[in-house]
């Protein structure tokens, strides 16, 4: 099975020294593969030379309630590969952000995950989404739908979508890492507004792209995927916000 899953994402266009951050549904791969091989197979694949990057968002459990986060106690929201990645294997760092965290193993970890802190919104400048194409890194979507692309929230911030916060209404949180802890005040995403919602509509980032240059979909075992050029979703991202700054979503009225 560990043969089939490395030929599947070689097929897909990951290879030994890349960096992937992946999105991921543990269910969509279907029977017979462990969470421990699946990474077993993922890292063999990457080598040495290779970075691997999952989201470990807390956004459900850290919230205007309960504004507390604990590096290594807070859970991930975000699926079972994402919870067992962050506990279970080895090596596994994990940057410190109330809601947006990732982890990540590899040569360029330390440059993705350091400085996270830094950070007043969800996707900021030193989030490892948004660095993610300084390393020429590569987006899979392992079973999840391209709405799901937590990468396009830190487009929207950077590209000022008008929709994305809320400018009156900001959020103090503490952040313990050991015996470290850490007072911000933050600001969160709010799609959610008196009179409409925002619906998120991200799969759009697929018509700007070029397939078979920019992205790819197929299949890693019984998983429906897409893996795209994190490079070409920030520049190209932008530039349709700069032109149109609701591309991304629908609006929806109450």
């Amino acid at each position: 099975m560990i043969d089939k899953l490395q030929r599947d994402l070689s097929r897909l266009g990951i290879h030994r020294g890349d960096t992937v951050m992946m999105h991921s549904s543990y269910k969509s791969l279907g029977e017979g593969i462990t969470p421990a091989d699946f990474f077993q197979g993922f890292l063999d694949l990457l080598g040495e030379e290779g970075t691997l990057v999952l989201p470990a968002l807390s956004y459900e459990t850290v919230t205007y309630e309960h504004p507390f986060f604990d590096r290594s106690e807070t859970p991930s929201c975000v699926g079972y590969l994402s919870e067992f990645f962050r506990t279970q294997v080895t090596g596994v760092r994990r940057s410190l952000h109330a809601t947006h965290s990732c982890t990540a193993v590899g040569k360029h970890a330390d440059f993705l995950l350091n400085g996270h802190e830094k950070d007043l919104t969800p996707v900021g400048a030193n989030s490892p989404i948004s660095k993610l194409p300084q390393v020429n890194g590569k987006m899979l979507m392992l079973g999840c739908h391209p709405d799901h692309n937590t990468a396009l929230h830190g487009v929207e911030e950077k590209g000022g979508a008008p929709y994305i916060f809320d400018p009156t209404r900001r959020i103090s949180y503490v952040l313990k890492d050991g015996e470290q802890v850490i007072h911000q005040t933050a600001r969160r995403h709010d799609f959610h507004k008196t009179d409409c919602d925002y619906e998120q509509k991200y799969a759009r980032i697929l018509d700007l792209l070029d397939e078979g240059v920019e992205y790819t979909r197929g299949k890693v075992l019984a998983a429906d995927c897409y893996l795209l050029s994190a490079r070409a979703v920030w520049e190209k991202g932008l530039a349709k916000l700069a032109e149109d700054p609701c591309f991304f979503v629908n609006k929806v009225m109450k």
